[in-house]
């Protein structure tokens, strides 16, 4: 006799076994498998550069002071601020605490952790440079009172303390783990990190005792699956619950969305994201054939938009018709009119009319690596090629294509901007202020006095109302300058089992949080 026959004829293996499939089942229902292609970069604030995954876990492992307000994310709401004031310059920002949150070591949350958080990754953090460098003095005013001081006004300087990069670290955690702590995060969010295993997963648990109250999962397992056929396989199995494009345009093959949208048992949720692709020119060339608007626009005329987005992305994608996407709340709709439209024999005559022989305009288009952008770069390529242009395709690393790119040695380059806090200036200063043009991979915009100014005008105006008008003036003013041809905006799209609930999907910071999902 078996074993098992033995405990079954005692009539033990039945409760045995009962059990444990009903604790697996458990486990299972409250456990959340998130797929991601690779292993997270940076877990903590202090060294994050807007990495998607190691940006997504910080948020749901610590807390911010502010975070934009599901489901619309148009304004922002208190987290571990409870009420804030802002001065009539726009340069102070007082902020009432959250009284009796603690971090996950036990420790007190406080006025003075933001002041070490905030002051500690403007020290440790190069990417907040821009944002956090404006910060001229961080003020504990009591335990549950702190008063942040600006060196000029900055309206936007809310949605910045809504990022990833912002958040709150534990003090006492910092001091224990030193250079460690990116390998064991401790912050008050709703999950506390438990582990990472490289190549494998992170896991987080759940925050029994979150001031918001305690997560509906009891565990989220961030699974790194390379291959994107692999996590579709995953997703249709039941072996992952979530796979998410991020904007990344390498979750799931956009040819599978159609077949994954018949599956009763995967949900594909898509919302407009805030993110641009575009072709852009190198402006900051004095000479060449780019430095002629007519060519510039040649070019921008040349390209089929309707036509990349139908034969490339089948439905994931939006048009881009300038600097903002349409859902920003600073779009000017005027733009619309003002967007090139596809035209090969106006791209021929504006070249005509340039003194420019298209035979003779040979050019390196330089993109990203991957197969999604080497489609768009091959159609790009045939857009030229049909108004005379040849363009030789280099795929290049990102790391590569940056260096190029702030070092000036290319003409062309498809490229985009993705925003990491729901403001125009996210998109505007940094990819057009001229000073700003080596700095980064922008648009390399010449110097440009009057520009320049309406758009730090537009940064630093307090009302909002003023500002979306100013901004209305910038979008029209380098929409006549052509800085470069708008092409689309990734959907953010998630692919999820059919019994996740409760996931909202935010555009900008493109990032979920798990606090209010469960598993039917």
């Amino acid at each position: 006799m078996t074993v098992w026959k033995q405990f079954a004829t005692l009539g033990l293996m039945v409760p045995l076994l009962a059990g444990a499939i009903d604790a697996k089942a458990q486990d299972q229902s409250k456990t959340l498998v998130v797929a991601v292609p690779s292993d997270p970069v940076a877990l903590e604030p202090g060294t994050n550069k807007a990495e998607p995954i190691g940006s997504e876990i910080i948020l749901n492992v610590f807390d911010t002071l502010v975070a934009w307000t599901a489901p619309d994310f148009t304004k922002v709401e208190g987290r571990l601020a409870e009420t804030w004031t802002v001065s009539a310059d726009g340069k102070e920002f007082d902020f009432k605490l959250r009284p009796g949150v603690k971090f996950h070591d036990g420790t007190d949350f406080d006025a003075a952790a933001v002041k070490f958080s905030l002051e500690r990754t403007k020290k440790t953090n190069s990417y907040v440079q821009a944002t956090f460098g404006l910060i001229s003095d961080i003020a504990v005013v009591s335990p549950t009172e702190v008063k942040i001081s600006l060196a000029q006004p900055y309206p936007a300087f809310l949605s910045i303390l809504a990022q990833p990069q912002a958040a709150i670290v534990s003090p006492a955690a910092v001091q224990k783990f030193g250079d460690g702590f990116a390998k064991n995060p401790v912050g008050t969010g709703p999950f506390v990190f438990k582990s990472a295993q490289a190549d494998t997963n992170v896991i987080l648990d759940a925050n029994p005792t979150y001031f918001r109250g305690a997560p509906k999962l009891s565990r989220i397992v961030y699974r790194v699956i390379p291959d994107a056929s692999t996590r579709r396989l995953e997703l249709e199995n039941g072996g992952v619950d979530i796979v998410q494009q991020q904007g990344q345009l390498s979750a799931i093959a956009a040819e599978d969305i159609a077949s994954l949208k018949k599956n009763k048992d995967v949900q594909v949720l898509e919302a407009s994201s805030q993110i641009i692709r575009q072709l852009e020119f190198n402006n900051s060339k004095k000479d060449g054939p780019f430095a002629d608007v007519r060519v510039r626009k040649a070019i921008a005329s040349a390209i089929d938009y309707d036509g990349l987005l139908a034969g490339v992305f089948g439905g994931t994608a939006e048009r881009v018709y300038g600097p903002l996407t349409t859902n920003s709340w600073a779009f000017d709709p005027k733009v619309k009119e003002l967007a090139p439209k596809y035209d090969p024999e106006l791209a021929k005559k504006l070249l005509k009319e340039a003194g420019v022989d298209p035979t003779t305009l040979s050019i390196k288009l330089y993109s990203f690596q991957g197969p999604l952008w080497g489609a768009v770069a091959t159609f790009v390529q045939a857009n030229l090629a049909d108004i005379g242009i040849n363009a030789t395709i280099e795929q290049t690393e990102f790391p590569a294509l940056r260096a190029l790119q702030t070092a000036g040695q290319f003409d062309v380059a498809l490229d985009g901007r993705q925003p990491w806090y729901n403001d125009p200036d996210a998109h505007i200063t940094i990819g057009y202020l001229s000073s700003l043009a080596n700095t980064a991979m922008t648009f390399r915009m010449p110097e440009d006095k009057d520009l320049d100014a309406l758009i730090l005008k537009a940064q630093q105006t307090a009302d909002m109302d003023a500002r979306k008008q100013l901004y209305f003036t910038v979008q029209e003013e380098i929409m006549k300058r052509v800085p470069g041809a708008y092409l689309f905006s990734p959907k953010l799209i998630v692919y999820a089992r059919a019994n996740v609930k409760g996931l909202v999907i935010n555009s900008a910071p493109p990032l979920n949080e798990y606090w209010s999902v469960s598993k039917g």
